[in-house]
């Protein structure tokens, strides 16, 4: 399989900051994409790097394999920044006492069979082009309205923030690791587009961005029924190409408000 995966921050081209982070090892056969929260303690980009580049061999089909991957794993990350933390006494205070946290979605290949797995509201998703088909691991647009669950080294792992399956490779069929908002426009244009409306209409109802963005889907995606490869995911895939164009891309969804504002990451993988 062959990857192909772009990041960009949500204030470029003026400021590099970008507190998503990513992972690609085609020939191993993993993937990784994981959302550091700005909202919560400190040094989270650092952290999301640390989690994607950390990722095991074998996939967490259970939440005690992610445990003890994670207690495996803090320490040389609390003992890397403790430094630098230490020299701020309000770093400090925010690094002891709230930590850092992250969302991860990861996929393993083992023979025809994709493990994936999801802590938190980033997206993991296949897709077959012959049939037009998006499949989510995780496809309720509820979730993007409260917090997310995060991995946070000062914390255990919750079992409702976790989400773990396998999916059996089909011939042509294509995957996609997402961090949330540019997940959340995906998983959107495909409710619009393949008629599944009315998730879609019930968010829109809110009075909130996230329903507000429902609704600018609702009414930029009408007409346009059974055309998701045409107008979403090969446009996307085309973005993936170089830092310029995914930036291009980002920007231009923004303008139109069917993204929100936030860093953007994807990972597509091709059969």
């Amino acid at each position: 399989m062959t990857s192909y995966g772009q990041s960009v921050g949500k204030e470029a081209p003026l400021y590099a900051d970008n507190e998503d982070a990513a992972h690609a090892n085609d020939l191993a056969g993993v993937w990784a994409v994981a959302d550091g929260a700005g909202g919560t303690g400190i040094f989270v980009g650092e952290w999301a790097h640390h989690l994607t580049q950390n990722v095991p061999a074998q996939p967490f089909a259970e939440l005690n394999d992610l445990s003890n991957w994670l207690d495996g794993h803090w320490m040389s990350f609390f003992d890397r920044y403790r430094p630098r933390a230490e020299a701020d006494p309000f770093i400090n205070h925010k690094f002891m006492y709230e930590g850092s946290g992250a969302t991860l979605a990861t996929l393993h290949r083992q023979g025809d069979r994709l493990h994936w797995f999801v802590y938190g509201d980033a997206v993991a998703v296949r897709y077959q082009p012959t049939t037009d088909r998006l499949v989510a691991a995780n496809p309720d647009l509820r979730q993007f309205e409260s917090a997310p669950y995060l991995l946070n080294w000062l914390d255990f792992p919750k079992a409702d923030g976790m989400q773990s399956g396998v999916w059996s490779h089909q011939p042509g069929q294509q995957y996609a690791l997402f961090t949330d908002t540019l997940g959340q426009y995906v998983l959107m244009a495909h409710a619009a587009l393949s008629g599944d409306t009315p998730s879609l209409a019930a968010l829109a109802q809110k009075p909130t961005a996230l329903g507000q963005r429902a609704q600018t889907h609702l009414t930029h995606w009408a007409g346009k029924a059974g055309r998701f490869s045409e107008l979403v995911w090969n446009p996307l895939r085309d973005a993936l190409t170089s830092a310029a164009a995914f930036l291009t891309y980002t920007q231009q969804l923004r303008r139109q408000q069917l993204l929100g504002v936030d860093d953007y990451t994807c990972l597509l993988i091709d059969a």
